[in-house]
């Protein structure tokens, strides 16, 4: 299976360079990747060209793609199909994920199947397909932290403590 991070937002209600911000005195991104990792050896960061933190994603990461910047719906849309299918779509900006918050994912059938959490969207997919009309959300019994705010930053920093 794939894997596309997704990292080019404006973040405009943190930081662009919000990928890159620590969590527990790492990148968010890493922590992302490194569950990526445990995944698959297929993973892919999505970015858009001259992006604030693109060079540093690029001495980082192996995989570079481009997506235009028209919002996150679109970019993902153009980052899974850059890619191929099927790909699990996972946000930069979740410190806390694990491998067993996707995992309902892998036995969806619909072509595109997101995650909830708490009834929230979080920005995780699983994309079998781009079949745009044969879609599913898959509910988590578990909080994902998505960090997009300074509180969120805050809260997700005071958590570190908790999860040692």
């Amino acid at each position: 299976m794939k894997i596309v991070i997704m990292a080019g937002g404006k973040g405009s209600r943190l930081s662009p360079r919000k990928p890159l911000l620590e969590v527990c005195s790492i990148p968010m991104i890493a922590r992302v990747y490194n569950v990526a990792e445990k995944i698959s050896t297929d993973i892919y960061i999505a970015t858009i060209k001259n992006h604030v933190i693109e060079k540093e994603l690029i001495l980082r990461f192996p995989n570079i793609i481009y997506t235009s910047g028209k919002g996150y719906e679109n970019d993902v849309l153009e980052a899974v199909t850059t890619i191929g299918f099927p790909v699990l779509v996972l946000p930069s900006d979740i410190p806390f994920l694990k491998i067993d918050y996707v995992k309902p994912l892998f036995t969806c059938k619909s072509s595109i199947c997101t995650l909830l959490s708490r009834g929230k969207f979080v920005g995780i997919s699983l994309w079998n397909s781009d079949n745009l009309n044969d879609f599913s959300s898959i509910e988590s019994n578990v909080d994902i932290i998505n960090v997009n705010t300074k509180e969120d930053l805050s809260i997700a920093n005071k958590l570190c403590y908790e999860n040692i």
